[in-house]
């Protein structure tokens, strides 16, 4: 029998351990999406990203605010050593492959710019994977949208690289340290 996996992608975390707004809103869309899909389970995925305002690990806080909420610990898998995107693709990936678990389908919750980025790099470590990203309010969309479309599509291009590297790799068998 095959349920529904919420894979949650970390984003920053206050110096105190609690959730910036990008990850609150996350955690929001998780929780309204484990309420319709009560047989889901839930990854938490993020480390402790280099300049990080926190020492917290992103998928650690996640977990922590997803059972004070009320989600069972049994339906929530932890991946908290990735720095980024693509290292939550690699570590979430082998994860899940370790566990030999049948998850359909996978739903990655995310941001809607942040969405494509992610789902190249799940797709390249061969995770087939749907986007459920997440409302954002008007000041989120706005104030910082040329920055994180240039943000965003810079780090496409350098996914879709390490997307081709990867395969080259695999056709070589070349093994890459991460991803």
């Amino acid at each position: 029998m095959t349920v529904p996996l919420l894979v949650v992608l970390g984003a920053p975390v206050t110096a105190s351990g609690a959730p910036g707004p990008a990850l609150a809103r996350r955690l929001d869309c998780a929780l309204e999406l484990l309420r319709l899909n009560p047989s889901a389970r839930v990854l938490a995925t993020g480390g402790v990203p280099p300049g990080a305002m926190s020492g917290h690990a992103e998928a650690t806080v996640i977990a922590r605010l997803l059972a004070a909420r009320g989600v069972a610990a049994d339906r929530m898998l932890l991946e908290p050593r990735a720095r980024n995107t693509w290292e939550n693709a690699a570590h979430s990936t082998r994860l899940l492959r370790v566990g030999q678990q049948a998850f359909d389908p996978v739903l990655l919750v995310t941001d809607p710019w942040h969405l494509p980025r992610a789902m190249l790099a799940f797709r390249a470590h061969g995770l087939r994977v749907r986007g459920a990203w997440c409302r954002t309010g008007p000041r989120e969309r706005l104030g910082r949208l040329w920055w994180l479309l240039a943000h965003e599509v810079a780090g496409f291009g350098a996914y879709l690289l390490r997307w081709v590297w990867l395969v080259l790799g695999r056709m070589l068998g070349v093994r890459p340290a991460v991803g």
